[in-house]
């Protein structure tokens, strides 16, 4: 009986730790770029450099939730040789701070603790944020995919794309003059992002039994 209830402990207390060493952080390395009226179809156009901050929580084997911090640089020229656009089309450039909580969704189980069977997948992810880019505070949904790889335990690096799509037509500051009428869903500005991310697993040294630190 003895044994059963030491047994029963030991499984209880390892589940608990397992469960409270969900968390994670890390940081991001990229590139920013924009488009919107000045270039409505070329991704990775004029890059600058972006690096962010990440704290990612661990649901499931398949499931995470991330929020994320990210400064940049995003900027845009019109070539009028390219496309005809009416009015003034100037240049600009503007640094880009946003923070976002997306959700991790993958397509294989991962985990970067348990085998060498669970240390890769692609995922997909979708979320909320805000950006200030330049003083104006402008609201946005992320949209991204990635490939995540544990190389050893508690350790993921990755690779991610996200598409930004914003709630403003103004990121470039230029403004149509026609009076033809305009689509609120089609000509809104988006900024995107690229580039790679590492994180490490938390330790709860707290819930570990010190004979195992």
């Amino acid at each position: 009986m003895r044994n059963i209830v030491c047994t029963l402990l030991l499984a209880s207390f390892v589940i608990s730790i397992q469960a409270q060493e969900r968390n994670e952080i890390g940081f991001s390395l990229g590139t920013t770029y924009y488009m919107g009226d000045y270039n409505p179809n070329t991704h990775f156009y004029q890059p600058s450099p972006a690096g962010g901050i990440l704290f990612r929580r661990n649901m499931s084997d398949f499931y995470s939730i991330r929020l994320s911090a990210l400064y940049g640089f995003i900027k845009g020229s019109h070539n009028p040789k390219n496309f005809y656009l009416p009015g003034e089309t100037p240049a600009f450039s503007k640094s880009i701070l946003e923070v976002e909580a997306v959700i991790e969704i993958g397509f294989l189980p991962f985990n970067t603790e348990i085998s060498r069977y669970r240390k890769f997948t692609p995922y997909a992810l979708t979320g909320i944020g805000v950006a200030n880019i330049s003083g104006d505070f402008i609201s946005h949904i992320p949209i991204g995919i990635g490939i995540k790889y544990s190389p050893v335990n508690r350790w993921t690096i990755g690779l991610e794309w996200r598409l930004h799509k914003t709630f403003n037509d103004n990121i470039d500051g230029y403004a149509n003059v026609t009076d033809s009428p305009r689509s609120i869903i089609h000509n809104n500005d988006w900024f995107a992002y690229a580039g790679f991310l590492v994180s490490f697993r938390l330790v709860n040294k707290g819930a570990l039994c010190p004979a195992y630190e």
